[in-house]
């Protein structure tokens, strides 16, 4: 894959590297890798849900068990609706590589790459906020070892695994091996959940470059008109630029409906997931910051937790926003223009741009969800409700 805005797929492609998830290449070592984080990720899920099996049944415990469960489980269909997805990945950046290539003049380059940045960024923003908090947490098990060596005490602190989880084994004897385990699962989760979320951000920012790049034909194809309609070739130049405009708008929306057909069905799973974790752990956040007063050390943890919750929810509803609001705005940016003064046919043309464009592209998961800014307040409201519903059943 090498073109114009190669620079700005970089890290997206290392970073799926590092889990054999781009698409590019199909060597043995790639599948074994693959298979080998999936089991990682299967391994962590079961771990923790035969936990609920084997431990004697206590709500607290349960939701408690619960609330680091519901995000493995989120890690592990990430991962594995991005793999069985491979193909249609690859094809979707195929056709960011044609877009960029079919560009006409430097001022769409200079479109498209403003958006490309802008996707970028979140790829930065994410990773600087999520990566040295999963340090911090992958390290915190190891703190009474530490504390031995600086402040011993007569015997040996008490070491516990950052989560519940049953191993049928010593968990103190085999504390190290079994850390290692957990360790690795959540490094394989996180930079799944970073990797593919930041992709199809970029994805996102593509079509709404797309979008811009339309308006910016319409645009410019009818400033020139002003000074030119009596020249039969200035007309048909003008008519030329127009269904330029058409074509890039067609590209953008058969874009995203075959990045909606890829994601919907794993995006509506985790919609549904993300409620579940998300109830369960503002529950273990008011339990811990209101009743449990022993387990004041937790707070911080599960703050985060709810925290990110809400981030996640947010920035995906909001990806959908801006695919609405880019894709509506042609109709508007094109009305604005002066369509009156261009010949006939050419304002039929635009006519046919604005009723297309007013129908907005909304990316709905599950035939239900339409994915918004809107909607994300009615996520976060019945995430409140099923709070209250498990805090009153708990009391």
């Amino acid at each position: 894959m090498d073109f114009l805005g190669y620079r700005y797929y970089k890290l997206y492609r290392l970073s799926l590297l590092s889990l054999s998830l781009w698409p590019y290449g199909k060597s043995f070592l790639k599948q074994i890798h693959a298979i080998f984080c999936i089991f990682l990720l299967i391994s962590s899920t079961v771990t923790q849900l035969l936990k609920l099996f084997t431990m004697e049944f206590d709500l607290e415990l349960v939701l408690t068990n619960l609330s680091f469960a519901f995000p493995s489980v989120i890690y592990l269909v990430k991962y594995f609706a991005f793999y069985i997805q491979s193909q249609k990945i690859k094809e979707l950046m195929e056709q960011v590589q044609n877009d960029w290539n079919a560009l006409k003049d430097e001022q769409e380059v200079e479109i498209i790459k403003r958006y490309a940045k802008r996707g970028r960024k979140h790829l930065y923003i994410f990773a600087g906020l999520v990566y040295p908090g999963t340090i911090g947490f992958i390290l915190s098990p190891l703190l009474p070892d530490i504390l031995d060596v600086v402040a011993p005490l007569n015997e040996s602190r008490t070491r516990s695994l950052p989560y519940l989880a049953e191993y049928f084994l010593d968990q103190q004897k085999h504390f190290y091996p079994l850390l290692l385990h957990i360790n690795l699962t959540i490094i394989v989760g996180i930079v799944t959940i970073i990797s593919t979320e930041t992709l199809f951000f970029a994805y996102v920012y593509h079509i709404c470059g797309m979008f811009e790049i339309t308006s910016y034909r319409i645009e410019h194809a009818l400033d020139e008109s002003m000074s030119i309609l009596s020249t039969l070739n200035r007309e048909n130049t003008i008519r030329m630029k127009i269904i330029d405009a058409v074509e890039s708008h067609q590209k953008a929306i058969v874009f995203f409906e075959y990045m909606s057909s890829t994601f919907a069905l794993s995006y509506f799973i985790l919609i549904i997931l993300g409620v579940a974790s998300l109830s369960i752990n503002l529950f273990r956040l008011f339990q811990v910051a209101v009743i449990m007063s022993d387990e004041k050390e937790n707070f911080l943890l599960f703050l985060i937790f709810v925290v990110g919750h809400f981030y996640y929810m947010f920035i995906c509803n909001y990806m959908g926003q801006k695919i609405i609001d880019n894709s509506t705005g042609i109709s508007r940016k094109t009305y604005d223009t002066q369509w009156y003064t261009a010949p006939v046919q050419i304002q039929k043309l635009l006519l046919f741009m604005m009723q297309k464009s007013m129908n907005s592209c909304k990316f709905v998961m599950g035939g239900i969800y339409s994915v918004s800014l809107e909607n994300f307040t009615t996520l976060a409201s019945m995430s409140l409700s099923y709070f209250t519903v498990i805090y009153s059943v708990q009391q």
